[in-house]
Parts: structure tokens; C-alpha cells; sequence
């Protein structure tokens, strides 16, 4: 899995541990964007009930992990709807955000530039 870097940093999604999918962070692809995309997403199904919507994301995510697992090709559309989905329900509060499972957002590393560090 390649960790996608943006000028910002990454923020990468785990489902039982194993990291799934990397998104780049930026200033316009913010933390908040990614994480509000769990709200859309509830907002967006309002007319499937809870319970419903609950169950897709779960399969959803299930289906994804699998494919991950069997070295199977996993599209950006499904990369996409991965995080739409784990946003969903940690925003439900059905999955917790924790080491196992959610997502952890990885600031650029700041690099020294050791031209202007030697001039001082």
C-alpha cells in the first residue's frame, strides 16, 4: 500500500488493523473535508433508514477489506467510498476511532534546510 502524501500530509484509513487506503492532505483536502464526508454521506441516504444505512456501510467496508486481503485490485471509486463509509460510522458512532480501526492523519515532515542552517 503506498501512503498517498499531500503537501499537507496523509490520511489514512485501517479496518482491523490493516492499513486500506491513503489520501493526500493539502490545504483544500483538509482532516475536516475527509471527516465530513461521513455527515454527507448520512445526509445524502436520509431517505434509507439508519439501520439500513448502517448495514451497507458495514458490507461495504467488509467487501473492500476482503479484496485488500486476496491482493485483489481495489479502485479509487472504492477507496472513496471506504472513507465515505468508516466516516459514516464513526459519525454514527457505530465504530470507534481507535488503533484498529478509523482513520490517522500524518502531517508532512518539515524538512531542515541545511544551506540557511549553516549561514546563521
Amino acid at each position: 500500500m503506498v501512503v498517498r502524501n499531500g503537501s499537507e500530509g496523509s490520511f489514512n484509513i485501517f479496518y482491523k488493523g490493516l492499513l486500506i487506503s491513503s489520501f493526500p492532505l493539502t490545504k483544500k483536502k483538509t482532516v475536516e473535508r475527509y471527516i465530513n464526508q461521513g455527515e454527507a454521506m448520512i445526509r445524502e441516504c436520509k431517505h434509507i433508514s439508519i439501520i439500513g444505512q448502517i448495514k451497507v456501510y458495514k458490507t461495504m467496508i467488509e467487501l473492500i477489506y476482503n479484496r485488500k486481503l486476496n491482493n485483489q485490485p481495489i479502485w479509487r471509486e472504492d477507496h472513496v467510498s471506504l472513507l465515505n463509509c468508516m466516516m459514516a460510522l464513526i459519525r454514527l458512532r457505530v465504530m470507534e476511532n481507535d488503533s484498529q480501526n478509523g482513520y490517522f492523519a500524518i502531517g508532512k515532515k518539515k524538512s531542515k534546510n541545511k544551506y540557511l542552517d549553516n549561514n546563521k
